[in-house]
């Protein structure tokens, strides 16, 4: 199932600002809420391992109506297979690629449901961290969020795919 995305959060252009302009720092709030203060020397990254859950593509429960100044889903769904939980795959990229008229760049994970029992995802989002440190609560900063019309079903036991195409067209 496609859902057109256009969702780009403040913290997008911010992170874009601060490298183009080289400005000294700029406060980007985390994951975890609060300020964090993010240089023109760190290196937004989002190239996780299994299990991460604070970069790369993140999923969630959370119904709540997105905002352009959004930092966190409204309630990520934990990496794991108990109740509730997903297991997140590793982050995989495709090398940016003219594609027709277009330029696209494929972001994709897949998450697994071990949990027992079906759970519905009902948002999803993109985050990175600083390349200088592994992503935590506290470097993880949320660039994309997308709240679906209609959430969609995990059932115990099945792979939920997800892919953003991060496309220019001439």
């Amino acid at each position: 199932m496609r859902r057109r995305s256009r969702s780009f959060l403040i913290q997008f252009l911010e992170i874009m600002y601060i490298h183009h302009a080289q400005v000294g720092s700029i406060d980007v709030t985390p994951i975890s809420g609060g300020t964090d203060v993010w240089g023109n020397t760190a290196v937004p990254m989002a190239n996780c391992a299994a299990g991460e859950t604070e970069a790369g593509i993140l999923v969630g429960t959370g119904t709540t109506a997105k905002s352009n100044t959004d930092y966190a889903l409204a309630t990520q769904i934990a990496h794991g297979t108990g109740s509730g939980q997903l297991s997140y795959g590793s982050q995989a990229f495709t090398q940016p690629a003219v594609v027709g008229a277009n330029v696209d760049y494929v972001l994709t994970r897949t998450f697994q449901n071990g949990s027992g029992a079906s759970i519905t995802v009902n948002e999803i989002g993109f985050a990175v961290g600083e390349a200088t440190a592994a992503p935590t609560t506290t470097t993880g900063r949320l660039i994309i969020r997308d709240v679906l019309a209609a959430g969609v079903a995990v059932g115990n036991g099945q792979t939920l795919t997800v892919e953003y195409t991060i496309r220019t067209t001439v």
